[in-house]
């Protein structure tokens, strides 16, 4: 659908249509730049430590113009990548948003957390300092040496965010800003491997955030929330971006306080009447083990809570909506999206206002790549729709050869589009490999159904065993349920064994079990578990103690770490 098109659809509302009304030639920092000095009207909520702290449009405006002055002065250059971390603050936005405004690529990455390994964490990022050849670092003074000490010998410059402050909004001149400039880099988890960015361009972001918009019915009345950090792609696109371009309010939760206190996220709600908010479907979960339904307040101003990120599940839906009725949570306002960076966001969403179909398959025949409906019971599966394409994008499915796949069938999800990314930062062969005539590759396993699609997991997610097709998880969520694990602290990963010819199933859960036959009899209560509900046995069910397990940077557990992990663990036994 073109922009004229896209204007005169129904559903196309007054913030999308201003963001259309600028044409072609606008970038992200249209709108920032288009508001008035002065506008007292607030952009950003942003809540720490038990108190509020306003972020104003003329905050955004002279905070970003301080930075960029910054990075000039400290010989930052137009085109050079910009690495961030920082803290949750209004410093986060003004630093992105000033390095844009100078011509620079900003990036945000994640600051180390309490149950990393601060050397591991440092160290991971030698490589990605080396790829990306020249370059600067903005942080605190207390990760300087860690941080020179892995950029020794390399032409970066490590500087204090807090010198900011001493620089003037007026010591900057305007620089001119092309939409097909690369705006910034979204660097990927890296669950699979080193870090890859993902290059986005000023005008994809704008095609994407307008189409994606025009799918959420985005009004004038709208309010998002957000936990969510901003080196996520959920929450630099969803929850800053779109609400940067099309001038929507945003309430900013820190994450680190939300994983403690997940009634936060009810709380801000509540107070400033939020009508939209993405989390991943382990989020759903952690708020409906620690909130007290009594104590939910009132959550009926929300248009829709969408599900992200992660694979979506028909049951979480079904908890969330039963624990939280009573405050609100109505059916049709949980939807389902599915989104990569690759795509700047949204590839596909559930209508608004509408119940999100659940289909139920055959368990068994799923696993051999067929979609047979059956009734709901014990041989089926349930899978969330993740709606239609967006507009602007386009999806097929491809079997192992490459050829397109008929509706019913899984394989792995392609998509084209106007909002592609540009490829990957100084990695063309890596970009070679994903796209092929102008078709992206996912590496995401799903199948298309009267033209909604529906994803049942990632091809690095499926283990073969013994010519059975099993995805981890899968595996992941029925051990999840299990009590004695440590609510999603689970891994289950193949293990190739060149004797048998195969792979074989290894569970890795952490557990505060410390008694001997407490530990046995959750041992055999996964492998029960899993024998009942996939007919698996898995190799061994190894338990660890709490904080074992790895995480990647972005607080994703690394199949690939962990199974390393327990391999010396287990040579040392």
């Amino acid at each position: 659908m073109s922009a004229v098109e896209l204007k005169d659809h129904a559903t196309a509302s007054a913030a999308v249509n201003r963001v259309l009304a600028l044409g072609e030639s606008q970038t992200i920092l249209t709108t920032l730049l288009a508001s008035v000095a002065g506008d007292p009207k607030t952009f950003c909520h942003f809540l720490q430590e038990g108190r509020e702290h306003p972020a104003t449009w003329s905050d955004l405006r002279d905070g970003s113009a301080r930075y960029a002055a910054f990075f000039q002065q400290r010989g930052v250059k137009p085109g050079e990548v910009v690495l961030i971390i920082l803290g949750h603050s209004p410093e986060l936005f003004h630093a992105f948003l000033g390095a844009m405004r100078m011509g620079a690529i900003p990036s945000f990455l994640p600051c180390v957390t309490s149950k990393q390994d601060p050397e591991l964490y440092w160290t991971s990022h030698r490589k990605l300092f080396e790829r990306i050849g020249e370059g600067t670092l903005l942080t605190y003074p207390d990760n300087f040496e860690k941080a020179q000490k892995q950029t020794s010998g390399l032409p970066w410059r490590i500087i204090d965010a807090t010198a900011a402050a001493a620089v003037g909004p007026e010591d900057f001149s305007e620089v001119a800003i092309s939409p097909d400039q690369i705006a910034f880099l979204q660097h990927s988890s890296g669950t699979t491997g080193l870090k890859k960015g993902v290059a986005l361009t000023h005008r994809a972001v704008i095609r994407q955030v307008t189409s994606y918009a025009a799918a959420l019915e985005l009004n004038e009345d709208d309010r998002v929330v957000s936990w969510l950090p901003l080196y996520h792609d959920m929450g630099l696109i969803a929850c800053f971006l779109l609400p940067l371009i099309t001038r929507t309010p945003v309430v900013m939760i820190d994450p680190f306080e939300w994983v403690v206190n997940p009634g936060l996220l009810f709380a801000a709600i509540h107070r400033h009447k939020a009508t939209l908010c993405w989390q991943p479907n382990f989020a759903f979960h952690h708020l409906c083990r620690t909130v007290r339904p009594a104590s939910a307040p009132d959550l009926s101003s929300m248009r829709a809570w969408i599900d992200c990120s992660e694979p979506c599940r028909a049951e979480t839906f079904e908890l969330f909506e039963k624990k939280f009725a009573a405050a609100g949570v109505r059916r049709e306002t949980l939807h389902v999206c599915y989104a990569m960076a690759e795509t700047v966001f949204a590839i596909s969403q559930t209508p608004i206002n509408e119940l999100s179909p659940i289909l139920a398959v055959d368990a068994a025949a799923l696993r051999e790549g067929l979609v047979i409906e059956i009734s709901p019971g014990s041989a089926a599966q349930l899978l969330l729709s993740a709606g239609k394409p967006v507009n602007g994008l386009e999806v097929r499915i491809l079997d192992d050869q490459g050829m397109s796949m008929a509706e019913d069938r899984v394989g792995e999800i392609s998509v084209t589009g106007d909002c592609l990314f540009d490829g990957y930062f100084k990695l063309p062969a890596e970009t070679q490999k994903k796209i092929c005539d102008g078709w992206y590759q996912t590496g995401d396993l799903g199948f298309l159904r009267r033209g909604e699609l529906y994803i049942t997991g990632r091809k690095n997610d499926l283990i073969i065993v013994h010519g059975k097709n099993y995805y981890a998880h899968e595996l992941e969520y029925l051990i999840n349920q299990l009590p004695g694990v440590h609510p999603g602290r689970n891994v289950a990963t193949g293990w190739f064994r060149p004797e048998v010819g195969s792979e074989e199933i290894i569970v890795l859960a952490e557990t505060e079990l410390t008694e001997d036959t407490a530990r046995t009899d959750l041992s055999n209560r996964i492998k029960q578990a899993l024998l009942d509900q996939s007919g698996l046995l898995p190799y061994d069910v190894y338990l660890a103690p709490p904080g074992w397990l790895v995480k990647t940077t972005s607080g994703k557990l690394s199949r690939h770490d962990n199974l390393a992990k327990y391999l010396v663990a287990r040579s040392a036994a």
